[in-house]
Order: C-alpha cells, then structure tokens, then sequence
C-alpha cells in the first residue's frame, strides 16, 4: 500500500508529530509512504529532518498564504505524479485542500480533524469544510471532544467522525546526572520544586494565564522555599511571555529555555505538569507527561477531561477565571507535593499505527 500524507507545515506541533509515528509503524509494515507539505520549509528542522532519515522526502508546495490558491493545481498534479492508493490529510486546510485537489481522482481520502478550532473569523473555514465534506471517503478525529466539537461547527450529525486516538508510548527517564545538568543549566539547583509546561508560545496554549498566576502561587509557598516554573517550548507570543515572566516574585524563578527535541524527559525532572490550554484536539504533551506518572493540573477544556479521565494522578481547575485564581495556585502548589504514581499509557503509537492501516484497508476495501 502507497500511503500519501498531506500536512499544513513541518514545524514541530503536535499533528506533525503523528504523522512522523505514522509513516515510521507505516514502513515498519513494509508500506510505501509519501509527504507533502502546504508550507514552506520551516525554521526548526526537526520533524523535516526526521522523515528523510526514514528515507521519506517532503515535497513542499510553498502554499504561504491564501493568495496561493492556484497551488491547489500544483497538488493535483502532485497527486497523480505520486498515484497513492490512500490520500490521508491532517488540520483544516489540508483536509479542504486535498478534497479539491483529489476530486475525481478515484482514490481514498481519509481526512483527520486534530484540534477543536476555538479562533475567531474561522466561521468560513467550517462553512467550506461542510460544503466540501461529502468529496472526503472518511474522516477522523484524535478525540471524541473535538469530533463532537467539529460536528456541530460544520453541521454534520453526530457520529459522523470517528475516534482514533493519537498514540504516545512510555517516556523513558533520564539518568540523575542528566536531570541535575538541566537544573544547573537553567539555574534552578536551589529551587524545592518545579512546576513544568510543555507547548508552543501561542495563545491557544494558555501560558498567559498561568504566568498571571505567580503572585498567587508564590503567596502559597513556605517562606523558606523558592521554586521554579520552566515552559519548553517556541513561538510567537515569546515576547509577551518573557514580559510577564519578568514579573515573577523573588520566591520564583521562571525559565523559557525554548525549544528542545527530546522536551517530554523533562517530565521527570518537573514535580508537576501543568496545561493551561484554552482548547486542545488531544494533547500530546499531557498524555507524555502521564506516561511519567508525575501529578498533572489540566485546564478543563474540550479533550482533556477526557485524556484525564484515564489518570488517578490530575485535577481539573479554571485557568481563566480570575475568581478562582487563588484556589488555581493552591491546587497547583498542592500537586507539587503530591508524588509520582504508576505511569499510565491511554494509546501506543505502535496501535494508533495499525488502526490507521486497518482503517486504510477498510477504505480500500
């Protein structure tokens, strides 16, 4: 079987990061697997990387801007150069793209739905997508949250979309030596505790809302004590970031290291996870993070009740209500005590893999 993915960028996000397992369980079955990117290639080469070290060559549309409508002729011809047996796109604009560009090719379009859109203005984005919905043989979500949640944008009947959900396996830990490097590396080896955040610096992310959150948090710390917060990650809204992480109390050290390949072993150096997200399709780095059994306090927003809800170790608290700001701190300050627990896997990528083939084989069938 020849396995075509259709992806929006190569940056490091959480549905690159899918497809990647994918093709690796793709070829791990002897299956041909291809890749076309909408966007130019990225700054940050990782996930590009990763793929041609599988020997899989993205081939990039320069798709930049809406005004690259054309480009859609461009993937056609791509398409047909290519002859997939299975067309499998992921996010918004690759689903709409590919069900235009594949109309009357004849082959199977499998489209997956990665996240509960939340912005503003993207009303005509699910307009398309219900208009153009009936040219995609299947489609998919990673959650039953955001499969509801896409049906009742687009106005599809609910069932419409199924489940797979997205597939994490066990994060190994580091050796201590290299858990105390990073603390010595980021100037935290005096801090008692650490709380962790994992996620692109977007709004979506949420990571205003807890930085808002440090006079809080450091009112409910010991006096004698002086913890750390560190969020991994990159992206646009650093600057407003840093600004707020200038604000941070004494008791309180704030790092934004940026990104970092291998980020989820930082679970295990964190004495809490921490996701503000104001929505989320699935939240890849909440389920990492439970498969280090290390206390998580999660924003109850679209998925994560449901990711959680596999999880004795968590609780649900609003990050976005400046009434419950302090009960917010003391929640997280109480997790950071809480301790570790048996490490908890909801889906490996090794079975998220065969159930997209089993899927594939259906659709071909």
């Amino acid at each position: 079987m020849k396995v075509l993915q259709i992806l929006t960028e190569l940056g490091p996000g959480g549905a690159e990061r899918v497809a990647l397992d994918l093709s690796e369980r793709l070829l791990a079955r002897s299956h041909a697997v291809s890749l076309i990117s909408l966007k130019s290639p990225p700054e940050n080469k990782s996930i590009e990387d990763s793929f041609l070290a599988m020997g899989i060559v993205p081939e990039f549309l320069h798709m930049d801007s809406l005004r690259d409508f054309s480009r859609i002729f461009t993937l056609r011809h791509l398409i047909r150069k290519i002859g997939p047996d299975i067309i499998h796109s992921h996010l918004m604009h690759p689903n709409l793209v590919s069900r235009l560009a594949s109309a009357g090719l004849g082959i199977p379009l499998l489209n997956t739905v990665h996240i509960s859109e939340r912005r503003k203005n993207k009303g005509v984005f699910f307009w398309l997508d219900g208009v153009t919905f009936p040219l995609c043989t299947a489609c998919n979500a990673v959650s039953f949250a955001s499969a509801r949640f896409h049906e009742q944008a687009v106005g599809l009947p609910a069932g419409t979309i199924d489940v797979i959900y997205n597939g994490v396996d066990p994060v190994p830990c580091p050796e201590k030596e290299v858990l105390a490097e990073y603390r010595r590396k980021w100037g935290l080896e005096e801090c008692s505790k650490i709380i962790g955040s994992i996620g692109r610096l977007d709004w979506q992310k949420g990571f205003d809302n807890l930085l808002r959150l440090l006079p809080e948090i450091s009112a409910k710390l010991p006096p004698s004590e002086r913890w750390g917060l560190v969020i991994l990650g990159e992206g646009g809204r650093r600057a407003e970031l840093e600004k707020l992480a200038a604000k941070a109390p004494e008791n309180l050290l704030v790092r934004l290291p940026g990104f970092l390949p291998d980020a989820s072993r930082m679970n295990w150096l964190f004495d809490v996870f921490v996701m503000p997200s104001r929505y989320e399709g699935y939240g890849l780095s909440l389920a990492e993070a439970m498969t280090t059994g290390v206390p998580v306090v999660v924003n109850p927003v679209d998925s994560l009740p449901e990711i959680c809800r596999f999880y004795r170790n968590h609780i649900l608290t609003d990050f976005e209500s400046p009434e419950r700001r302090s009960e917010t701190a003391q929640r997280i300050v109480d997790f950071a005590r809480r301790g570790r627990i048996e490490p908890q896997v909801i889906s490996s990528r090794r079975e998220m893999g065969d159930r997209y083939i089993k899927l594939y084989d259906k659709l071909l069938r």
